[in-house]
Order: C-alpha cells, then structure tokens, then sequence
C-alpha cells in the first residue's frame, strides 16, 4: 500500500514538472492598444487621411469601427516608435510615470453624409490580441488642421471653424489667431477629454493689444467653452495649452470657433413627439450680443417622428445663428419645475428642473400602490449640464428608502423602485459637481413603470490563443421582476471560433459562463462581435436585447522570448554615450525568423529622450548587444530604465503572414555619470542678412577616452540653414563652423540652430554632444522699403 501510496505521489510530481516546463515555454505576448487618431475625425460626407497613433503595434493591424456605416482603412504599415523631443520635466516633475510611445500609420477614413454629427467608437487587433475602444469625432461644416511647424499664430481665415491640433510636448501653446468680421459675441469650445485624450484644455484670449479677455480651465475633465465679446475688424488670439503644461501625441483637440452666441441650456430640455412649446434657451450672448449668461424664450415645434430619441435645434438671434443644440423627444408631455416646495410627479412623467440656488435638493411628490415598479432617472450629463445629479427615493415621514448616484459608465442616476406600501412618496435630486446655483444648472428626471428587460455588460475585448478554450463572464441586469431565463446567441464569430449550442441564462440568474473554442488550424484574425439574448414574457410577447459589440482577436503565441542579461541590473554609464545592453534570445526549435528588437511602447521610468533603434537579430545569434543612446542631459541622480520588444513575422495555420510581438522579461538599468564630451558656442546670438554666410565659433571638450574624428554639423528643421560638416581632429578644441542664411521673404526672421558634435567610440557606437545658437536673420530689402 505505501508502495503505491509512493507511486501515486512520484506520479503526482512528474505530471506537475510537466505543468512547468509546458509553461515555461509559453512566452507571454503584448497585446497592442489604441494611442490617437489625428486628426480626431471629420465631416461627414468626406473621406479624409488620417494618423493612427498605437502602441506596440506590428505591421499587421486590423483595425475596426463600431459604426458600420464609417470605413477606416490602414494604407501604409506603422512606422518607427516616436521618442518625445525635448523639452524633457527634470527634478520633482521628472519623477512622473511617462507617457507610452506611439508608433503611427498612414489611414483613411470615409465617413458617409448621412452619418450624423458625434462620437465614434473604434479599436484594432493584431496577432497579439486586440485593443480598447478609442473615440473619434464626426463633425460638420468647414475643418482645419494645426500647421505644427509654425513659429507664429496660425491664422484662421474664416468662421466658422473646426480646427483638429495636437499639444505635442512638454510646455507647448497652440496660437490661433482670426479678425472679426463683426461685432458681437464670438464663441470657442474645445473637445479633448470627450475623445480620450489626456489633454486638460487651458483657453485664453487675448485681444490686438496683448491684453487677456478671457479664459477657461478644464480642472474636471469634462472639456471646455468660452464666449466672449469682439469687435468688427479687430485681430483675436486664442492660445491652447495643458493646465499642467504637460504634452504628447495624444494629447489631441477639436476646436471650434464661430462668430456667434452659444447656447448652453434649455427648459425644458425635451418635448412631446408632434407637439410645439415653448422652450427658454439659456446661454451666452443669446439676448443681448453680450457674453454674459442669459436667456431667451422660443416657440419650438417638436417632431413627430418616432425613428429618433433627440433633433439638433439652432437658435436664431439677432446676433447670429448658434449652433446646433440638441433637445429630446418624449412619449408623454413634459413638466417643468416649478417655485413650489414639493412639485408633483406621475409614472410615467418627466419634468426638467434648475438647480438655480447653491447646494439645492429638489423635492418631488409621487403617489404608488404596494408593489408598483418605477424606473427613476435623473439626466444631466446625457443633455450637456454641468451637474452631477444623485437620486433618492423617501417615504412620506422623510426616511430614506433608496439611493443611487451614478449609473453604469455615466455621471447621471439610475434607480428601480418597488412601492413598499399604498401612498405618496418623495422623489430628491441633488448634485455633487459643486456646479449648481446658475441658470444652466438643469436636469431632467424620469418617472415610468419598470418594463420587463434587461441588459448585458460584457468585456471591449477578449484574446484567445489558437488551439484553446477560454472563458466569457457573461453578466446581465435584470429590471426588477423580470426573472425569465434568456436565450443567448452570438453574431459574426470568426471561422473556428465556437461556442456551446442553445445558451441559456436560468431564470432569475444574473451571469453565465461562456466557454469560447478557438481551433488550432483557424487565422489569426479579430472581429466584432454581438451577443444577442431573447427572452420570452409570455406565448406572444418578447424582450430582445444586443449587447456592444466585443472584439474577439484570435492569437497566435510567441515562438520566442527575450530577456535583459543583467536581470534588472543598474550600470553606470556616461551621459551623451550609447550603452551596448546585452539581450538574450530564446527560439522554439524549428524557428529562424528574423526577431526585430525595438523599443517597447511601456517604459519603468522617465527616459528624458533615451532611446534605442530598430535591430535585426537573424538566426543562430542567442545574445546580442542592443545600442541605448542616453543624451548628455539626463540627470545623474536618478536611474533610468530600457524594455525592448521582440518582433517576428510568423504564418497562420491558413498561411497568413502575421507578426507575433513579446516584451523582454527584464528590464535594462542605468544610471547615467558624467559626460565624455561636450560642445558649446563662443556666442550664442546671431543677426545676420539673409543670403550671407557666418561663422559660429565653438569649442569642443572631450575626455582623454575620445581619440576618434569628430564630426561638427547641423541639425535644424529651419530649411533657411546650411552648412557643410566639418571634421577635427582629436587634437582640435576651438573651431569655426560656417553657416549660410538662405534667402527669404519676411523682413526679420528667428530661429534655433543646434550644432552636434559626435564621435564614434569603438567606431560604433555615438557619443553626441549638442548645442544651439539664436539666429535673427534680415532682409534688407524690405527693411529698407519699410524705412521709405
């Protein structure tokens, strides 16, 4: 019996080593994600080339839109990862968490006319797994894009306007400047958090003078306008920057800018199908050409057609048309608060109300019999208000008997209540934006029986390995009462991918466990999918609900790993130098593809500029050397730290070529000393006349390690430059570099110029030092016809 009890056991040990080894030789993947889209979008009716800014990304992106209706295609393979240019955060601020670094492609997006103006949701997919949603805009009317390699103001020649524009770096401020064709209010909204940017937007306008007329600061993320007052033939400026001038790629922006007032609000803010009412539109400028909040009352006729929940609506004013400003259709009449106390409700009803005086709490009279359901909403985001509204449900002596402050994915409230007892009951909205006490302080609540129904939350995405099995949680919400099982089906699963025949979710349960087959031999592939349930109330009656879609990515798993030698090791290392990291190469036996290292998108620490190249490891080479540039600036206080990725193009069992992308395990460290070279200018200010050639005086500093050539040269993105590099001599400190100023147009023109020295040490590997002058260069003959 021991015998066996030893065998079982020896048995249990061998298996459990199996366990191991097979799962040592899985190497994990990186699955891609969405960085930007630049420009964020476009009007409808066009087709317009866009940037696709990702992370992690291989030549093989797929790439999808939930909108089936929009057409956004890849046109060329991403390029090389962008490392942000200076300015770099140094001290306390150096310290934060970096931003990922994208790689971009070239796309095209077709978006149809009858597509109307809004958010559009996207993702992607590789042979890695597949990404977030990322949000783009569908807009209307005229559009521009930022020219980013201007040095002054961009004029907007007409409004009004939608400029799509990028804070790119650390401290950068977009200018826009336009002249007024007339008097009145001008309005400036700007979206940047509604696309999933980082950005929070700072607005300032300045007036011919310099002086500031207004401002506006998005400190909670929920993006920004400002209206403000201009006078005919008077230039504006408008200057965009971070709160916290931080800047990236991704920190994209719409602005849009009209010579018109702009509405904010409206009471109420939804009407009955096929009626006409009157609505007062609160906003700026809208009764008196002022920028000041005020308000205006309209008859507004409502439509009747039931194939919309919502209509755009522009006010007419004596001082321009505003632009579109979007009201709600309604089944029933709706209400509107009212000075009393406590303002009486029904099921169904729905009424809009002001939060017009600081920390108010609205009260609202209903009355129920036992075990009525009312479905209670109270909106505020949904129709553009400032608020954050709570709900709360109180019996007659003041107890409260329910709550809810935020529904699922928004702000506004949700709650399902069941009527405990014959009698009335009280309904209060509250908000805790802090933004209440204003006109445009509105909201609008809901009260109707809780119909029988229910809805699913599901994951954005799921990546499945070829050959395995994977679990969905699916979970549904139940309206209270509604207990009956739910039939469940999916909608445009890949070939060989499959789940179990007639799912069901058992009556009065909430969630079921989907088993998700992927065939060893399908493609590598990814594709939005539906799950769609079916519920059935009775012989006749039924209740159909669609989830949003999932991006089901099928993958393929790394036929290699990669591994930092040093193991998190930290190496001293002279700032300005290249670092040859030494990189391991693991290979499943039978692969010999070409393993791409390049820099992976998710950095430890603060790079400050550091950075690596795209490298070719072929066959046979276990362990190889991957040059790190770290610039002469970094600081010497601190470590910093380099991941690299392994990219290799491998084929699907149905003989697709795909890439398959694994991060190094471990990371390379560094902690950068002094420099071993060093170039600065003798003068640091130039004015000269364009079409001469000067000369800047530098001298070079080396250590006694650099005995190789130096090569002195150029570097600027002005075209006005050129200048032959020149090589010295290890035994050279003090040289002249001559530089010729092109011939331009403008009468005075300023620019950077920025020298770099490098040496290559080993005859491989750059050590760069940089230094930059100011250039003002004249054009006499306009100088001289101004002087006339």
């Amino acid at each position: 019996m021991k015998m066996q009890v030893l065998f079982c056991v020896q048995k249990l040990i061998a298996a459990s080593l199996l366990v191991l080894l097979m799962t040592a030789r899985v190497h994990a993947q990186t699955p891609p994600a969405i960085g930007y889209m630049y420009p964020p979008g476009g009007p409808s009716g066009t087709t317009t080339e866009v940037v696709l800014g990702g992370y992690d990304w291989t030549p093989d992106m797929e790439v999808f839109v939930h909108d089936h209706r929009i057409k956004l295609e890849i046109i060329a393979p991403a390029g090389p990862v962008i490392v942000p240019e200076p300015p770099y955060w140094f001290g306390k601020k150096s310290r934060r968490a970096p931003f990922l670094l994208p790689r971009e492609a070239r796309a095209r997006l077709t978006i149809p006319a009858d597509v109307p103006p809004g958010v559009v949701r996207w993702q992607a997919a590789n042979a890695n797994g597949a990404t977030a949603t990322g949000q783009f805009m569908v807009g209307s009317g005229d559009e521009e894009i930022e020219d980013a390699d201007r040095s002054t103001a961009q004029t907007l020649a007409k409004l009004p306007v939608t400029v799509s524009g990028q804070i790119r770096k650390v401290e950068e401020v977009d200018c826009y400047q336009f002249i007024a064709t007339k008097s009145g209010p001008v309005s400036c909204s700007l979206v940047a958090q509604g696309l999933g940017s980082p950005l929070n937007a700072a607005m300032e306008v300045f007036d011919s003078s310099g002086t500031k007329i207004s401002s506006t600061f998005d400190t909670a993320g929920n993006d920004t306008a400002v209206t403000f007052l201009a006078q005919k033939d008077q230039s504006f400026t408008i200057k965009i920057y971070d709160i916290d001038f931080r800047g990236n790629r991704s920190f994209v922006y719409r602005m849009h800018l009209s010579e018109t007032p702009r509405v904010v609000a409206a009471i109420p803010s939804a009407g009955q199908r096929g009626t006409t009412q009157e609505v007062e539109f609160i906003g700026y400028g809208i009764a008196s050409g002022e920028a000041n909040l005020e308000s205006v009352t309209r008859q507004v006729s409502f439509p009747a057609t039931d194939s919309q929940s919502s209509f755009s609506y522009q006010l007419e004013t004596p001082y321009g048309t505003a632009s579109d400003f979007t009201l709600f259709l309604s089944e029933f009449p709706e209400s509107i608060e009212t000075a009393e106390a406590v303002q009486k409700i029904s099921s169904p009803g729905s009424a809009t109300g002001v939060l017009d005086k600081k920390f108010e709490e609205d009260e609202y009279q209903i009355s129920g019999g036992k075990g009525d359901t009312w479905t209670i909403r109270a909106i505020a985001q949904e129709i553009g208000s400032p608020l954050d509204v709570a709900l709360s449900v109180a019996d007659k002596d003041g107890k409260e008997l329910a709550r809810n402050d935020d529904a699922l994915n928004t702000t506004d409230a949700l709650l399902h209540f069941t009527v405990p007892a014959d009698g009335d009951y009280q309904i209060r909205v509250a908000d805790f934006s802090g933004q209440s006490g204003r006109r445009d302080a509105v909201y609008r609540l809901l009260v109707q029986p809780t119909q029988p129904g229910f809805s699913f939350i599901v994951p954005e995405r799921i990546n499945a390995s070829l050959g395995e099995k994977t679990k969905l949680a699916l979970k549904v919400i139940r309206n209270p009462g509604f207990k009956q099982p739910i039939s469940v089906s999916f909608s445009n699963l890949a070939d060989g991918v499959t789940v179990p025949k007639d799912l069901e979710i058992p009556a009065g349960k909430s969630a079921l466990s989907v088993e998700i087959d992927i065939a060893a031999d399908a493609a590598v592939t990814g594709r939005l999918v539906t799950i769609n349930g079916l519920a059935m109330l009775n012989d006749k009656e039924t209740v159909q609900q669609a989830s949003s879609p999932i991006l089901i990515a099928t993958t393929i798993k790394p036929p290699y790993s990669i591994d930092a030698e040093g193991k998190d090791d930290v190496t001293k290392w002279p700032r300005g130098t290249t670092f040859p990291a030494p990189v391991l190469i693991e290979r499943e036996p039978g692969f010999d593809e070409v393993i791409r290292l390049e820099m992976a998108a998710k950095q430890g620490r603060h790079r400050q500029g550091i950075r690596g190249p795209e490298l070719d490891v072929p066959a046979g080479i276990e362990r190889i050397l991957y040059p790190v540039y770290l610039p002469e600036w970094l600081e010497t206080t601190r470590t910093s730290r380099m991941v690299v990725n392994g990219v290799a193009k491998v084929r699907d069992p149905q003989g697709n070529i795909r890439y398959s992308l694994t991060r190094q395990k471990t990371r390379m460290g560094f902690l950068p000393t002094g420099a071993l070279l060093k170039v600065s200018a003798d003068q640091e200010e130039f004015e000269v006349a364009s079409g001469e050639t000067f000369s800047v005086p530098i001298t070079i500093r080396r250590s006694q390690q650099l005995q190789e050539p130096i090569l002195v040269e150029i570097v600027s993105k002005d075209n006005n430059f050129s200048a032959q590099p020149l090589t010295v001599s290890s035994k050279e400190q003090h040289v002249q570099l001559p530089v010729l100023i092109k011939s331009h147009n403008a009468a005075y023109h300023e620019s950077d110029l920025t020298i770099r020295t490098t040496v290559m040490q080993s005859g491989k590997y750059p050590v760069i030092s940089e230094t930059t002058v100011i250039i003002t260069s004249t054009n006499v003959a306009l100088t001289d016809d101004r002087g006339k």
